[in-house]
């Protein structure tokens, strides 16, 4: 049974033709404007759905169809819409990265309307938001909307009250398994140099933490199986036989020790999942990042804990990816310098190029477990450099997102096959 609200409706298997059919069967059900629907004839400038996206983002989360007449919250036909030269999806998504803060998490399918080639269909669906409020923001005029039954409304104090009480909670929620990997007490480090007992100070961190506290993991043997099987089975890197690192809540596993690198994953008893490795190449010059590396590490990781909560718990829910890069007092962490190597290059794709990058650069930004799909990992990828490279006065240029899609297409093959085995 297909479900627009609930599947993915990015998933290419959910076809065309499908999603063509589920919307006529919605709209022949009389299937009225509530408070998860609503309907767009096309994407008018004078419409401001992005003020309804984020309305949904701060109640229970919705479907916008766009490409359907209707009449007094009543469909009437699917008609499709002209999308006048312009590629519908990055406009829509464009536009809710602009005006929605902070960044809801959301998921866009468009499809050819089937009775003419020229027109399009398009849904945007937007998940309950886990960090309310969702501020809609148009030139001066920066407000906050909550849906109420087939309209947005904006929120009073009591609504905008509970709003931020919601944030608190699930910040409070989200802290604790965190602390586990990234904490004062936190064993996720690396040694420097590899087989001393030497803590390295310059370090790259991903940590996953779920939202849900029910998320629990026994560590016990055949957990940490589990979980060094999805890493090999993703990243083809093998963990260290006989270095397994165990505390009372965190199993930390090397891969790839040698003189020149080590990282390690972590698995935590409260659904916690972590990585950490050098955050760049040294050379006789100095230490440099490697925004290829970055991101490769960045998709195994995702990929790999997306792998581990299917086959192990089944958690599909949401969490917080939290991202440092912290670099020793004194320490230059360079952004590139002209060579041959593209793999150590990369300052192509900032501008300005990147000349070095701020000691103690972090962020945090929530992320879909399931469906995890390429368009989802560009985004995640998208976001976490700009927030790691902007302090340092850098954004990404367009061509990020073409550089990057090999990695991203690589990572979904590797996922599937590791699905499948």
């Amino acid at each position: 049974m297909r479900d627009l609200y609930f599947d993915d409706i990015e998933n290419k298997t959910y076809s065309d033709k499908m999603i063509l059919e589920d919307l006529r069967a919605l709209i022949k059900a009389g299937q009225r404007e509530g408070p998860l629907l609503d309907y767009k004839s096309d994407l008018s400038h004078k419409d401001n759905w992005p003020s309804t996206v984020a309305a949904f983002a701060n109640t229970f989360g919705g479907l916008i169809v766009f490409g359907v007449e209707g009449k007094n919250d009543q469909p009437r036909r699917l008609t499709g819409f002209d999308p006048k030269g312009v590629e519908v999806k990055t406009k829509l998504s464009s536009m809710v990265i602009d005006r929605i803060h902070p960044r809801p998490d959301f998921s866009v399918r468009v499809v050819t309307y089937d009775q003419d080639p020229k027109r399009e269909v398009a849904l945007l669906r937007v998940a309950e938001g886990r960090n309310p409020p969702y501020m809609h923001s148009k030139e001066s005029e920066h407000r906050v909307y909550i849906r109420m039954g087939a309209q947005k409304a904006e929120a009073d104090y009591l609504q905008l009250s509970s709003l931020l009480e919601k944030r608190k909670r699930t910040e409070s929620q989200a802290v604790i398994p965190a602390a586990d990997l990234f904490g004062s007490d936190s064993q996720l480090h690396i040694p420097r140099p590899v087989g001393s007992n030497q803590v390295s100070p310059n370090v790259l961190k991903f940590v996953l933490s779920p939202r849900n506290m029910g998320v629990g993991v026994r560590l016990n043997f055949e957990t940490e199986r589990q979980f060094k099987q999805c890493i090999v089975d993703v990243s083809g890197k093998h963990p260290s036989d006989g270095y397994t690192i165990r505390s009372r809540n965190v199993t930390i596993f090397p891969v790839d020790a040698d003189a020149y690198l080590e990282q390690r994953f972590a698995l935590a008893a409260r659904g916690g999942i972590g990585f950490v490795s050098f955050p760049g190449i040294t050379t006789d010059t100095g230490l440099f990042f490697v925004p290829m590396d970055f991101c490769h590490f960045l998709l195994d990781f995702l990929s790999i804990s997306s792998l581990f909560y299917e086959r192990t718990i089944q958690f599909f829910g949401p969490c917080v990816l939290h991202v440092a890069l912290t670099i020793a007092q004194g320490v230059n962490l360079f952004g590139g310098f002209p060579t041959s190597s593209q793999r150590i290059a990369g300052t192509k794709l900032f501008h300005p190029p990147l000349e070095t990058i701020r000691a103690g650069a972090a962020t945090e930004i929530e992320v879909a477990m399931s469906p995890i799909s390429g368009d989802r990992l560009q985004d995640y990828l998208e976001a976490v450099m700009i927030d790691v490279v902007r302090p340092s006065g850098s954004v990404l240029v367009p061509e990020f997102r073409t550089a990057m899609q090999a990695l991203v297409d690589d990572a979904v093959k590797r996922l599937a096959s590791a699905r499948a085995a």
